[in-house]
C-alpha cells in the first residue's frame, strides 16, 4: 500500500504542484490516524489548487 500511495502523491505533485502533494498526504494521515482534523486540512489543500488553477 505505501508503494501505491507514494506513486499517486507523486502523481499529485506533478500535475497540481507542492501544496497539493502535501494536502494529499495530509488527507491520507488523518484518514489513517481517524483523525477529522487532518484530514479536512488535506483536502482543503489538496483542493485549493484544484480550484485556482481554474480561472
Amino acid at each position: 500500500m505505501p508503494l501505491i500511495t507514494l506513486f499517486i502523491e507523486q502523481y499529485v505533485q506533478v500535475r497540481f504542484g507542492f501544496v497539493a502533494a502535501v494536502g494529499f498526504a495530509l488527507f491520507m494521515v488523518g484518514v489513517k490516524a481517524e483523525n477529522p482534523t487532518c484530514a479536512g486540512i488535506g483536502g482543503l489543500l489538496l483542493a485549493a489548487p484544484l480550484v485556482s488553477s481554474g480561472s
